[in-house]
């Protein structure tokens, strides 16, 4: 419990990254969780603030007992910790610079050793990007693929459940904690992922509900968790472009189905591949390039972000670019200067609190019952 305690200190420890958690580390020569235990004085001397001592040295007694009480549930699945300093820490999420200090893991924890691919895509999906999802997905694991993703509707879904057809492993990271589900109506997948030997993994403590904030986080755990990522299905301006970054960031492959080009279902994908993803047809595409990385590896694909001088609009204006019939996500982001990232959780919040509802081709806002 006391290693649970200085790590729940950690990552509670407001500008304190796992950079600086790292550096402490190295300039002590001591173990991560060590750190909280050393003296104001020492953690002063190294330029933490009195707030942020303050936050090491407070007292977890009633946070941590509610993540004991997770972990000592009596469920047939497994459940445990994974610190980031720990022998059993999967190897391709250490090499992430800003990994995650702990996972929560339920589950077949030794799915996070085995060769894994991660494949993502749109939430509001065409029927042919689920059938990709899934064929591909089922295909991969038949092979001994361990299959990854997110655990969201759409492409996520569909790779999971084509995972399981071929009785093969699958890995669903969360975007929350492991008391909450999100969306809703995939809890039965959820437990059916469990139930067929597969893994549910999260670096959000177990009590922690799903924020907009949250997913940009999961992310790059879904990309860093192998050596590379499959795109099936996703515009040019979307999370699964994010995704596809991190993973280049990190040095991974990147995978793209391609596609017609007039079709905005899959312009993204296209745009990967312009800018040197592999082009996809069949799992040799995928299966020949996997098999030569050993280890995480250069791959020539950048992405360029355009900065936009215009004032930033606020939640409300952007609310407001949102009609009551569908309105595109490129429709939404040209109303607004902020950042793609920023607009897509922002958009991701109004959902959440029942403001706008995500449909095929975009967005709609929800009428008021007052």
């Amino acid at each position: 419990m006391e290693k649970l305690v200085a790590f729940y200190a950690l990552i509670h420890c407001q500008g304190v990254s796992t950079n600086t958690v790292l550096k402490l580390t190295t300039h002590f020569q001591c173990d991560i969780a060590d750190i909280p235990t050393l003296s104001k004085e020492t953690l002063a001397a190294q330029g933490l603030s009195s707030a942020q001592i303050e936050q090491l040295k407070a007292d977890y007694k009633i946070p941590i007992q509610r993540i004991m009480n997770w972990l000592d549930h009596d469920s047939d699945c497994p459940r445990q910790v994974i610190y980031c300093d720990d022998a059993d820490y999967p190897q391709y999420l250490a090499h992430l610079h800003d990994r995650p200090l702990l996972l929560f893991v339920e589950g077949n924890i030794s799915l996070l050793t085995l060769p894994q691919l991660a494949i993502v895509g749109a939430r509001r999906a065409t029927e042919h990007g689920k059938r990709y999802a899934f064929d591909f997905a089922k295909q991969l694991a038949s092979h001994h693929w361990v299959i990854t993703s997110g655990l969201a509707q759409g492409i996520d879904a569909q790779a999971h459940r084509g995972a399981l057809a071929a009785n093969g492993a699958t890995v669903a990271v969360l975007g929350h904690g492991h008391e909450h589900m999100y969306p809703r109506h995939h809890a039965h997948l959820r437990q059916q992922i469990l139930s067929q030997q597969g893994c549910i993994i999260s670096e959000f403590f177990p009590d922690q509900p799903a924020q907009p904030k949250n997913f940009p986080r999961r992310n790059r755990i879904i990309s860093g968790l192998g050596a590379g990522t499959l795109v099936v299905e996703a515009k040019r301006q979307s999370g699964s472009l994010i995704t596809a970054n991190q993973a280049v960031q990190e040095n991974r492959l990147v995978f793209a189905l391609p596609g017609r080009i007039d079709d905005e279902n899959i312009s993204g994908c296209l745009a990967l591949i312009k800018e040197g993803a592999v082009l996809v047809q069949e799992i040799d595409d995928i299966e020949s390039e996997m098999m030569e990385v050993e280890k995480p590896r250069h791959h020539p694909i950048y992405f360029s972000t355009k900065n936009k001088t215009e004032e930033n609009l606020s939640p409300s204006n952007l609310l407001d670019s949102v009609g009551y019939e569908i309105t595109a996500i490129e429709n939404i982001a040209a109303h607004s200067s902020l950042p793609l990232p920023q607009v897509l959780a922002q958009l991701l919040e109004f959902e959440l609190s029942g403001k706008v509802a995500a449909v095929a081709g975009g967005y709609v806002k929800l009428r008021s019952d007052n």
